[in-house]
C-alpha cells in the first residue's frame, strides 16, 4: 500500500495536446504516474487499470467531459473527477457541482494549485 500511496496514478483525457502534454510533464515531476489520453475514445478504449484520479477536459469533440464522466461512473468508477475547461462560464460551473466533480478548474490551470487539489482528494480518498 505504501508505494501507491507515493505513486498515484492519474489519468488526463484533454484532446489539447499542449494542455494534455504540459500536465503530464508536470504531474509526473511532482511524483505521480500519470496516463494521457487525447480523446474520451481513446480513454474508453484502453484496458488498463483503474487511475487513482481523473482530469477530464469539458470541451472535446464526440464525447464531452460530461458524457464521459457519467459513462464512467456507469462503468463502476467511483475514482475522484476533476474537470478542466477552457470555456468556464457559471452554467457549466453549476453543472460540474450537480455531476459530483471533486474540483473544477478554467485554463489556464495554476500547475501547484492543481496539484494540492490532487493531493488533498487523493488523501481524502484514502480516508
Amino acid at each position: 500500500m505504501a508505494s501507491h500511496l507515493a505513486k498515484p496514478s492519474v489519468y488526463v483525457v484533454d484532446d489539447d495536446d499542449a494542455v494534455r502534454d504540459s500536465l503530464d510533464v508536470y504531474l509526473t515531476l511532482k511524483g505521480m504516474n500519470v496516463t494521457a489520453f487525447g480523446s474520451a475514445q481513446e480513454l474508453l478504449n484502453h484496458g488498463g487499470a483503474s487511475p487513482n484520479i481523473w482530469i477530464l477536459d469539458v470541451n472535446m469533440p464526440s464525447i464531452d467531459g460530461f458524457m464521459l464522466l457519467e459513462m464512467l461512473r456507469e462503468r463502476g468508477h467511483d475514482e475522484p473527477a476533476v474537470l478542466i475547461t477552457g470555456l468556464g462560464d457559471p452554467d457549466t460551473r453549476a453543472r460540474a457541482e450537480r455531476a459530483g466533480v471533486a474540483a473544477f478548474f478554467d485554463k489556464p490551470i495554476d500547475p501547484p494549485v492543481l496539484f494540492s487539489t490532487l493531493t488533498r482528494l487523493l488523501a481524502d480518498a484514502r480516508v
